[in-house]
């Protein structure tokens, strides 16, 4: 879905080619000489523009220069009769992306449009990951059973064969560091890929937020020297992937339920809004159900979020996968550092599966790449992972374990209990004498039946 602008003075050829490519849902613009192209332009803001080479009041090669200059993001087709090489090499040379022979094959012409338009939005992906300062965050989803059953749900999401904008949306949650962004892009993945925008929203001051997603035109505010492309347009055709989406503020909210809803985005300073096929996933290390109680989260926009929601277990809850991650992480960091045979010897392995993991998957990486640093071999051993996993802050009591043993599970619930009773059922506080983290708190309520 784009907006195209036909520059033809051949009457009843524009309404042609209007219609033919009217079908594929295009907002379609005519204008009969150049000087109404460019005031076209101004109004429908397009991605795509069909110029004929002679018309007139200039040449369409003029023209194509003219608009290269003041919209180089636009894709442009040059169309004539009078057709040669040096025509079709000078159009390329300016700017134009194709070059179309008359007599035209609509249908030709509907192929040659959707590849421009396939074209521009692989060059606006790989524009935004060349200018924006952001790594993708290099975390595994891992072989929890529990992970799996999301993706048995993804595959049957995937048999509906769904376009990007008619997928519901996907909320992922969990603890800081679970891994929800591979997480997220593996969904993508599995749905049939295309381009993958990510956006942290805890990363941007929020005043630029707004910007960031829906893009700005030029002049729209000061220093907008030219337009820019926003986050949901980027992502036309694939998915845009909002990271701790619960730290939006509440105005940015009410604009992204409207987006998410009608799949229509207005950029900043622009006139018109833009027709989007775009699938929304999220994620968040916050309870939204809370968050919505205590006014800080709309209700709306965490229902509209929440149609698929998963959560992503903590990694130690999932121990079993901890070979498997660092054994992953040992050949991609090793890779990194021209190390390309690291190992972990099985006494710091033992380690590994025992350490508690309040940083989750991303505090492994981490603890991987500095173990690979520090080591003057390819194995990583015991020796060098002691000092940073025992040498953690531990807690100041010491509990005499009773000559007949205890329930592990039942001291648990005792100790969330008392905690929540001292704390006058403030969660916060709870988590905080328990030396736990609100969702750590959470999890453990839910598991161990504690209300």
């Amino acid at each position: 879905m784009a907006s195209i602008v036909i520059i033809e003075d051949e009457k009843i050829l524009g309404r042609q080619l209007r219609n033919a490519l009217a079908t594929a849902g295009h907002e379609l613009t005519l204008a009969v000489s150049g000087e109404a192209g460019l005031k076209a332009f101004d109004s429908a803001e397009p991605d795509l523009a069909l110029i004929d080479l002679r018309l007139p009041d200039q040449s369409g090669l003029d023209l194509i220069t003219t608009i290269r200059d003041r919209f180089p993001e636009v894709m442009l087709i040059m169309m004539t009769a009078y057709g040669s090489v040096s025509t079709a090499v000078e159009a390329m040379r300016r700017g134009a992306s194709d070059y179309l022979q008359k007599p035209l094959d609509l249908e030709d012409v509907r192929q040659r449009v959707e590849l421009a338009l396939s074209r521009g939005r692989t060059e606006r992906e790989l524009e935004y990951h060349r200018t924006r300062a952001a790594s993708t965050p290099d975390e595994v989803v891992g072989s929890d059973t529990r992970i799996h059953a999301i993706f048995e749900q993804i595959d049957n999401l995937a048999s509906a064969n769904l376009e990007p904008g008619r997928r519901p949306t996907i909320l992922l949650t969990g603890e800081t560091g679970t891994g929800k962004g591979l997480v997220a892009r593996a969904i993508h993945e599995a749905l049939g890929a295309g381009p993958f925008i990510e956006l942290n929203c805890t990363g941007l001051p929020s005043s630029l937020v707004e910007e960031e997603l829906f893009g700005h035109e030029r002049g729209s505010f000061t220093g907008a020297v030219g337009s820019r492309t926003g986050l949901f347009e980027a992502a036309d055709g694939g998915a845009i992937f909002l990271d701790e989406i619960g730290h939006l503020e509440m105005g940015v909210q009410a604009k992204f339920l409207k987006v998410i809803e009608e799949k229509r985005v207005r950029r900043l300073g622009a006139s018109r809004e833009r027709a989007l096929d775009v699938h929304v996933l999220a994620a968040t290390n916050r309870v939204l159900s809370e968050a919505v109680d205590e006014g800080e989260f709309r209700a709306d926009l965490f229902h509209r979020l929440a149609v698929l929601n998963f959560e992503i277990p903590p990694l130690r809850d999932r121990t079993a996968d901890i070979p498997l991650l660092a054994g992953r992480f040992c050949r991609e960091v090793g890779q990194q550092y021209q190390r390309s045979n690291v190992r972990i010897e099985d006494s710091a392995m033992r380690l590994l599966r025992q350490y508690p993991w309040p940083g989750n998957v991303r505090e492994l990486r981490n603890i991987i790449e500095r173990s690979i640093l520090l080591s003057r071999t390819d194995s990583i051993t015991e020796d060098i992972l002691a000092p940073m996993l025992l040498g953690t802050k531990r807690p100041k009591n010491e509990f005499a374990l009773p000559e007949g043993g205890i329930h592990l599970a039942e001291l648990e619930a005792n100790l969330i209990t008392q905690a929540l009773a001292r704390a006058k059922d403030n969660r916060t506080q709870a988590a905080r004498l328990l030396g736990l983290t609100r969702d750590q708190l959470r999890y453990r309520m839910e598991k161990f039946g504690v209300s």
